[in-house]
């Protein structure tokens, strides 16, 4: 007997071994829609990609569900994003590099010399890079102007990232501002 209400059937999440088994299933069989692809590379579902056949996979690379990733973008080596990000176009991103959840990289901005209407014709300023051995924390945003983000740079959970960040320096808070530069001492 129905109550006439709408009939919600929940499954249990996959185990994570699973997941990784069916992200590199994903993988291989969406290897060949991408301009280069590595191998292993572990794209979960629910991974969006505008222009695939302008992305640029290195090896080990996974890719966590419900990304977004647009145009001409460039993924290294041993990279890790993680779920629900969103990669703007003319983007580079260096090998060893960790984007936690949420992470937010905007390649496009609007040209708002018009009065009349201010989010005119899109464009974007140029390729953006994100250097080697960097770490992006959870929901940090990182602004179109941002042209660089140093090697070995951290960039705090939560943090609006205006400006390019220098290579070993940890940035925070909205606007990100430096609060400490890694030395070797730091690694041990």
């Amino acid at each position: 007997m129905t109550d006439g209400s709408p009939l919600t059937v929940r499954s249990q999440p996959p185990s994570a071994r699973l997941t990784k088994l069916l992200g590199g299933v994903r993988g291989v069989l969406l290897k060949p829609r991408f301009k280069t692809c590595g191998l292993p590379v572990a794209i979960e579902r629910n991974v969006s990609f505008r222009q695939p056949h302008t992305i640029q996979l290195g090896d080990w690379v996974r890719i966590r569900q419900g990304t977004q990733i647009l145009a001409d973008v460039q993924i290294g080596d041993h990279v890790f994003v993680g779920r629900h990000c969103d990669l703007g176009s003319h983007l580079l991103i260096e090998s060893q590099v960790t984007l936690a959840d949420y992470v937010c990289v905007l390649g496009h901005t609007h040209d708002y010399s018009n009065p009349e209407k201010r989010a005119g014709k899109m464009f974007s300023p140029g390729l953006k890079v994100i250097g080697a051995g960097a770490w992006i924390g959870y929901r940090a945003v990182i602004l179109p102007q941002v042209r660089h983000i140093g090697k070995g740079a951290v960039v705090g959970a939560g943090a609006i990232v205006t400006r390019d960040v220098p290579e070993h320096t940890i940035v925070a808070g909205n606007p990100a501002r430096i609060i400490h530069t890694l030395t070797a001492a730091d690694a041990t």
